[in-house]
């Protein structure tokens, strides 16, 4: 069971808005830098998180955690009315702030689906009154949204990860990114390619590789490439724009300028060292 701090526990809705698709209409992949929910209000829809297609209906929740890239799609001859609700200042004993530790970002709620639906109704009818005090009154009906999700994370419907499981996680995501780094340095390598790789974010590998290595993936890339142009410059006569190229580069002079920004001395004079 999920240990709340009731007396601190206090997150803040960043937006409440509703979504109207019709048919054949699509998003861009895209990401959130904070907790969305998502709930089906009506009709059925086709979303795509991480690389998977989830086909929902009416009552589905969709929880997504920050970073987390994913598009939807409204199929042909359907039609489907969504409510998005942004959440920050989120935080769990044991977990990651602002993650909810869901193993699938589709919720469960089993017997507490019901209850979350009503309270839905009362968020849609309190955004579309403009009453005083809205904001307050937001507050108080995501947070009674987080009840009914939490009772159903008690009753089991909903499957947890261990506490912690997500810095194990990342240092495994960062291994994976090392890796495809430096097996792969000679690849015409973009943020956006490691992106598309691993099926998150780029600002999210960015943020995360900078936090666990103290460097952008961009620059471990170049440290990589002028190490091994200098193994190269020292094991093998070649001319520079061949072992540019080798280690990823096309253009010999930008290649050079790195190399010396690297190690102080241009490659041409480093080659001739070796001799």
């Amino acid at each position: 069971m999920l240990n709340i701090p009731s007396k601190t526990f206090n997150p803040e809705v960043l937006y409440v808005f509703d979504a109207f698709w019709e048919p054949g209409q699509a998003a861009q992949q895209h990401f959130h830098d904070s907790i969305e929910l998502s709930v089906i209000v009506e009709g059925t829809t086709v979303y795509h998180i991480d690389n998977k297609t989830h086909i929902l209906k009416q009552g589905d929740v969709i929880c997504l955690n920050p970073y987390t890239m994913h598009w939807e799609e409204q199929p042909d001859a359907s039609s489907s009315h969504q409510l998005h609700i942004g959440i920050e200042n989120f935080q769990l004993s044991g977990y990651e702030p602002n993650c909810f530790p869901a193993r699938f970002p589709i919720l469960d709620l089993g017997s507490y689906r019901k209850e979350f639906m009503k309270t839905i109704q009362q968020i849609i009818k309190e955004k579309n009154n403009q009453n005083p005090y809205q904001d307050l009154a937001m507050k108080h009906l995501v947070s009674q949204l987080w009840v009914h999700i939490f009772r159903a994370t008690a009753n089991h419907g909903i499957h947890l990860l261990p506490k912690n499981s997500k810095k194990a996680d990342k240092k495994k995501l960062i291994n994976d990114i090392i890796y495809y780094l430096e097996t792969y340095h000679a690849e015409n390598i973009r943020l956006e390619s490691i992106s598309s790789k691993m099926y998150i974010s780029p600002a999210y590998i960015s943020k995360l590789f900078k936090e666990e290595t103290g460097d952008t993936p961009i620059n471990y890339l170049i440290k990589v490439r002028m190490n091994k142009a200098k193994e190269l410059l020292e094991n093998e006569e070649m001319s520079i724009k061949e072992v540019a190229n080798l280690v990823g580069y096309q253009d010999a002079y930008h290649f050079s300028k790195l190399f010396k920004k690297y190690f102080n001395i241009p490659p041409s004079e480093y080659s001739k060292r070796q001799s």
